[in-house]
């Protein structure tokens, strides 16, 4: 199920989150066109995605889904919320950036109908990042 994130997620989130930075981040900040969406399964958080929508355009910041709950469509189907949303609100495009080794979410995104539209070196701690694009209307 893929329900809105409530403050009571704040501690699974910021652990889920230390994966990609030790410090942590408060994915709880006042930011009006944040939204944050959890994929519970039997009352587990096993993933989320946190992305924005500012005024026609939307853009993913994270999608993660826990390491026990990987390989079941979970972060397709958090991509796929977000994609209905995003069109639900008028988006144009809908945006991200992904570290050029991560095959998986490149993989994930291109089945997604992302393209690539640009590469910024050393984005990621000296790896090369992905800026990624998907049109939603013309």
């Amino acid at each position: 199920m893929i329900r809105k994130s409530i403050a009571t997620d704040y501690n699974v989130l910021s652990l889920f989150y230390r994966e990609f930075d030790e410090n942590g981040i408060d994915l709880f900040d006042s930011d009006p066109f944040s939204r944050i969406y959890v994929y519970e399964e039997n009352n587990q958080i096993a993933g989320f995605i946190s992305y924005s929508i500012v005024y026609e355009r939307a853009e993913i910041n994270y999608i993660y889904v826990d390491h026990n709950f990987r390989r079941k469509g979970i972060a397709s189907d958090l991509l796929a919320y977000c994609l209905i949303d995003a069109d639900k609100h008028g988006c144009v495009n809908v945006t991200l950036e992904v570290n050029s080794k991560n095959e998986a979410g490149i993989k994930l995104y291109e089945k997604n109908d992302f393209k690539i539209a640009a590469t910024r070196s050393h984005y990621y701690n000296g790896v090369d990042g992905f800026l990624m694009i998907r049109e939603l209307r013309k």
